[in-house]
């Protein structure tokens, strides 16, 4: 029943945003993106992946290389466009075990703690950005009980006996097992210092994500948008392509900016040309690479780790 719903979802997806579509206005849009800002939107992903990269080799306190960091993450983000519910992102954890022999069990943690992360920055630009669209009571009431909610993580994470009671009440003892252990994790891996860090190396890693939007819309097209705009644009891309609909967050990527920058004044096609070049440019380097290290690492291929 809920893969037919998905399905559902994906078709009337597709649906939307190839109805009405004028192919050679398409094509149009497509070739006029200007190359200069195509390579300096390409180099800008790039290095937004070496920022992610360096979070993953902080979190596992440099105890492997940078590079090991990058090539995991670079392989992450190629099987996310294949792999259903962004679960690409576990091959990080083969790779480490595979290349330098470490536990999964620890970079299973690692993972979830950085993923915890990513959701609190990412809840709390789609909070600023429901203030904008929707101002009102009601948006800032969720605003604040948000906030809240990331307040009270973090008392209870250094409150250890209150964050125990209220693991317990958890109802599902799988979801109360993950809870036990991704706070040991934290509390053995992470000082307050190292939390603070790593918070700012997750801000740092999505305003390079910011980034990659901003010179793409400013250098490669045409459109007349301000960073406000493109900000709010980027923000509901981000949010609905991290909904796990479609690999890689293919189609719905797409159907955010087509939506969002059709408030702004952009036509359909346009909007739906660029949001497909500009997820292609997110997803180049990593192909390159990812295929770069499936030709050349035999140990991927092999059922030992590397030595």
């Amino acid at each position: 029943m809920k893969k037919a719903l998905k399905w559902l979802v994906v078709a009337t997806l597709l649906y939307w945003l190839f109805s009405g579509i004028d192919i050679h206005r398409l094509q149009e849009s497509l070739a006029k993106l200007k190359p200069t800002g195509i390579l300096y939107t390409f180099l800008a992903v790039f290095f937004s992946d070496l920022v992610i990269s360096y979070r993953w080799y902080y979190l596992s306190r440099f105890r492997h290389s940078f590079i090991s960091s990058v090539e995991a993450n670079m392989l992450a983000f190629f099987l996310n466009i294949f792999a259903p519910a962004k679960l690409g992102d576990l091959s990080k954890i083969y790779y480490m075990k595979k290349k330098d022999g470490h536990d999964a069990k620890h970079s299973a943690s690692l993972f979830l703690i950085e993923r915890l992360f990513d959701v609190l920055v990412l809840g709390s630009m789609i909070l600023f950005c429901a203030l904008a669209i929707v101002p009102g009571y009601g948006a800032l009431a969720g605003a604040f009980t948000i906030l809240a909610l990331v307040g009270g993580f973090f008392y209870l994470l250094f409150h250890y006996h209150l964050f125990v009671k209220f693991i317990k009440k958890i109802p599902f003892p799988k979801a109360r097992a993950l809870a036990f252990l991704l706070l040991k994790k934290i509390r053995s891996n992470l000082t307050r210092q190292r939390l603070l860090i790593l918070f700012l190396l997750t801000l740092a890693v999505w305003g390079s994500y910011y980034l990659n939007n901003y010179i793409f819309f400013l250098t490669a097209t045409d459109l007349d948008l301000s960073l406000y705009q493109i900000f709010i644009a980027s923000t509901l891309a981000f949010a609905v392509s991290a909904i796990p609909i479609t690999p890689g967050g293919i189609g719905t990527f797409q159907a955010a900016f087509v939506l969002s920058l059709g408030w702004y004044g952009v036509s359909k096609e346009d909007a739906l040309a660029l949001s497909i070049a500009l997820q292609v440019l997110y997803i180049l380097p990593a192909t390159l690479y990812s295929l770069y290290l499936l030709l050349s690492k035999d140990f991927l291929w092999s059922d030992h780790a590397a030595t």
